[in-house]
């Protein structure tokens, strides 16, 4: 049944209806190309969203063959965040040699299909779709909300709920709910504040970092770099001479080529899309930053490497074919000012450029937690979540997914420490590198070669 199918051109501009009819076939058991579900006002590679009851496949017109599981389509297709219960594909991401269909439904009749496109004949039953996976069942979740709603529409209709009463008392508890919060909230910062200051401190500092979390509650929703951009898109940011790019906000990266030092300093060479990626976490991994302290002076920002072995060890891996990555996640930078920005950058240019002889490439992300907290789009980009690394996969290496081979460096767990707790050194990079398919490495293995 996965491979029975039947491609159906369309030699004139028309309905949908009057194609099926032409053909003899139902309009339940035909496919259409998804380009055809996109909202006449949209844009052409705009991102169409298959619901999860609509079956979709993917036909490979060089071999014949049909793709019916969402997962296995969505390995071919590389596209960000995209799931099976999120199934939303911009149709320039669907190969070449490929087209996908979706399983029209009895309201698509009057749909117009232009001449030239094909409709597949697909005759299945919705167990059989489900069985493929094609498409998937709904929520239990969305089930059981509509429960809920048809139960209080059936309650309000027989006058048991009181909807003003009950509406008033929600109010007021919310705003109760909130003093109680807050309250706590003073407490437990002042009892924290004096806690780190060993009982010392001023009521003067208390009241700037109260205003520092206030103000950073207020722009929780504004774009990453906002201060540098002064809110404004851009796709690249010149810092100290350097051109950034930053083509989707939540994320800055730059590819550092042996050329632009201007000597020939590695023999050999490759592409930028590989399968095999050797990526590093950058702090306290390749480089350790000195904190300078209050008043000190100096033009530029103090820092070492952490090991020197580690860079050439890299040199190596860049030989053996791997794709050398570094990445990082600096939230401070979401709300921070260009002073920050080049402060946080300036290290690892020097970095780049007097350490390692080849291509480097830096992919960096500047969400901040807080704002993470609020937005869901910019919840994947916060450290172990696994949207850098996706974006570095789809915008940067081509599509192609690392292969087994491939590793992300960290830092060594101490021993001890619990797997569950994020802020030991280590435990959080092998989460990070675990959603992302990479198999986890410490630096002191990497340079010993046992890898």
């Amino acid at each position: 049944m996965k491979n029975v199918f039947r491609l159906l051109p369309c030699e004139q501009d028309d309905t949908l209806g009057r194609s099926c009819a032409a053909n003899k076939v139902a309009i339940t058991d035909v496919w259409i190309p998804v380009q055809l579900l996109r909202p006449p006002r949209k844009k052409d590679d705009s991102p169409i969203a298959i619901p999860p009851g609509t079956a979709v496949v993917l036909l490979n017109h060089t071999t014949g063959c049909l793709v019916t599981r969402r997962s296995d389509i969505l390995s071919l297709v590389p596209v960000l965040f995209a799931s099976e219960q999120n199934f939303c594909i911009p149709p320039s991401t669907i190969p070449r040699d490929c087209t996908l269909f979706a399983r029209a439904a009895k309201g698509m009749s009057n749909k117009r299909v232009p001449a030239g496109i094909s409709i597949m004949h697909r005759s299945i039953t919705a167990e059989q779709a489900l069985a493929e996976g094609s498409c998937i069942a709904e929520s239990d979740s969305q089930s059981t909300a509509s429960k809920k709603k048809v139960k209080l529409e059936r309650d309000v209709a027989t006058g048991s709920v009181v909807t003003v009463a009950t509406t008033t008392d929600t109010a007021v508890e919310r705003a109760n709910k909130r003093r109680r919060s807050d309250a706590l909230f003073e407490e437990s910062l002042h009892s924290v504040l004096a806690t780190m200051r060993g009982g010392g401190g001023t009521h003067r500092d208390d009241i700037i970092i109260k205003e520092t979390l206030e103000n950073l509650h207020r722009v929780r929703s504004a774009p990453p770099l906002h201060f540098v951009t002064h809110n404004k898109r851009v796709t690249s940011l010149n810092v100290m001479g350097l051109v950034w790019h930053i083509p989707d906000e939540r994320v800055i990266y730059r590819i550092f080529r042996q050329y632009d030092k201007g000597e020939n300093c590695s023999a050999f060479a490759y592409t930028d899309s590989s399968r095999t990626v050797a990526a590093f976490m950058i702090d306290d991994v390749l480089l350790r930053r000195e904190c300078l302290g209050a008043g000190a002076g100096g033009e530029s920002t103090k820092w070492s490497v952490t090991d020197a072995r580690l860079p050439a060890t890299a040199g190596v891996l860049a030989e053996r074919g791997y794709r050398i990555v570094l990445v990082d996640h600096y939230p401070s930078l979401h709300h921070g000012n260009l002073y920050a920005l080049e402060s946080r950058l300036q290290p690892i240019v020097e970095l780049c450029k007097q350490h390692f002889t080849w291509d480097v490439t830096v992919v960096l992300s500047v969400v901040s937690h807080i704002s993470a907290a609020s937005r869901r789009d910019m919840a994947p980009f916060v450290l172990p979540n696994s949207g850098l690394w996706d974006f570095f996969t789809t915008q940067l290496n081509g599509g192609l997914r690392p292969d087994g081979r491939s590793i992300l460096v960290g830092p060594r767990a101490s021993a001890g420490e619990e797997v569950r707790k994020f802020s030991c050194q280590g435990v959080m990079e092998a989460e990070f590198a675990k959603n992302c398919g990479l198999r986890y490495c410490d630096a002191a293995t990497v340079v010993e070669g046992q890898i």
